[in-house]
This record gives structure tokens, C-alpha cells and sequence, in this order.
């Protein structure tokens, strides 16, 4: 098995956003950028991961490490991922410094690096923008630490298809409106590091037989209408992927801050 240094991913980390940082000038301040990272993990060692991912936050926690806060979720392909909240591209490679060389900078965070060496084969990352104009987010349907079921919908489209995609998500948006649809999704346009243009659908439920219910309710509440939206947008599809997994809020690290992924 191929060992990926975790010390060495962060350096590839901020190398990466350095040289994202002229891609970005024109975002300026947003909230709504996120860095995702991916970690593949083999099967076997996946319970190692998990005990380094629970060292990892009990050390952040207790020495109360500021500027660094991640979501943590695992999809059914045995990949872990982590989301990072980001305020701009330009400071982020100095903020996860700061967070993780500058501030934490000891023997003891080094060695729960180290013990991810075993578990890890490969990672990505990249970064998407959240799209709150094309996402419909109930205020029934919590989707947090009391919704932790995950569907994620990975749908690349063919080139130029950017503006039909975008006026027929918010007009499906609109639907789930006027039909006051309870279950909720959320739109996540990449930006760095996937091919472009993809969208990020992504839905949540408190488990996969809840996800289901919720879903065949909802198809009958949108009717023809639902239909007709979602085969014109498949229609600009190129290729599709779907995951399911959960979000596993025991190993995320984010004090005093709401979830966003």
C-alpha cells in the first residue's frame, strides 16, 4: 500500500492554494467557499483512521486551537470527507498554517500525524462554492447532528450548459417553495480542482429508509412538474455520480460554528 505523509499533504495543501490565490482574486470575501479534502482509506484500516480522526479533535479541543474548523463525513466508498469553511482563497494557505504549524507546532500533533501515515492511501482536494440562490433548506428538516444520513449527487455537465443549469435549479428551488416540500437539498458549484462546470446536490435524513420515504413523498407532492425539471436537467448531464454516507459530527472540529457542508 502506497503511505501518504499527512505532513506532507499539508505542505501539498498550501501549495495548492497559493496557486489557487490568482484563480481567485475576483471572490473577494465569501463566506460560501469551501475546501474539501477527500482521504481514501483501505477498509481494513479504517478503524485506525477513525481513532487518529478522535485524536486529532481531543487534542484541538483541548488546547482550544482557533482559525481551524473542519466537517467531518465517511461515503460509502470508504472515503473520508472534510469540510473546511473557507473566507476567501487568498488567506486560507496562512490561516491552516497558523492553525496547524504556527499555533500547534509540538511533538504530540506531529505523532497523531504520523499514526494517519498507516491508514491513508491517497487524498484530494478541491474547492466549490455553496449556492444558497439555487438550495432549498427547510426549517422543518434540521440537517445537522439530528439529520446525519448523506446522499451526495456529483453531476458534471457539458461545457457552456452553466446558465440552463443554474435557471433550472432555481426554478426547481421555486417549486420546492410554492409546494412547501420538506425535504431540502443543497447546490454546491465546484470551483478548483473538479471539472468544469459540476454541481454538488446534496441531501440529508435521519437514515437511508428515511431518505427514501421522504423522497417518494416528495416526488408525489412535485408531480409533472418535478418530472419535467429534473429530465430537462439531466439532460445537460455529461456524467453522474451518487455516494451515500453520514456526517460524523464525534471527529468534526468546529467550536462555536454551525455546519456547513
Amino acid at each position: 500500500m502506497k503511505i501518504t505523509s499527512i505532513k506532507n499533504s499539508f505542505n501539498a495543501l498550501i501549495m495548492f492554494l497559493l496557486m489557487a490565490n490568482s484563480y481567485g482574486q475576483d471572490m473577494g470575501e465569501n463566506t460560501n467557499l469551501l475546501l474539501i479534502r477527500e482521504d481514501k482509506v483501505a477498509p481494513a484500516m479504517a478503524e485506525e483512521y477513525e481513532m487518529s480522526l478522535a485524536d486529532l479533535k481531543n487534542y484541538l479541543t483541548e488546547n482550544q486551537v482557533q482559525g481551524f474548523n473542519y466537517f467531518t463525513h465517511i461515503q460509502d466508498n470508504f472515503e473520508f470527507t472534510h469540510v473546511i469553511p473557507l473566507k476567501n482563497l487568498n488567506g486560507l494557505s496562512e490561516g491552516t498554517r497558523e492553525a496547524l504549524i504556527k499555533r500547534v507546532n509540538k511533538p504530540e500533533l506531529s505523532l497523531i500525524m504520523d499514526y494517519f501515515d498507516l491508514s491513508l492511501e491517497s487524498y484530494r482536494h478541491y474547492v466549490v462554492q455553496y449556492k444558497p440562490e439555487l438550495s432549498y433548506v427547510p426549517n422543518t428538516l434540521q440537517w445537522d447532528e439530528g439529520n446525519t444520513y448523506r446522499k451526495w449527487h456529483y453531476y458534471h455537465f457539458y461545457p457552456g450548459s452553466e446558465e440552463e443549469v443554474e435557471e433550472i435549479l432555481a426554478a426547481y428551488k421555486h417549486l420546492y417553495t410554492t409546494k412547501n416540500v420538506e425535504m431540502g437539498f443543497r447546490v454546491f458549484a465546484g470551483q478548483i480542482g473538479l471539472d468544469r462546470p459540476t454541481y454538488i446536490l446534496t441531501t440529508w435524513a435521519k437514515s437511508p429508509l428515511d431518505y427514501h420515504q421522504n423522497l417518494e413523498k416528495t416526488s408525489e407532492i412535485l408531480g409533472d412538474s418535478g418530472a419535467l425539471l429534473w429530465s430537462k436537467l439531466m439532460e445537460l448531464v455529461k456524467e453522474a455520480q451518487i455516494n451515500e454516507g453520514w456526517y460524523l459530527p464525534q471527529y468534526s472540529y468546529a467550536p462555536n460554528m454551525k455546519m456547513a457542508e
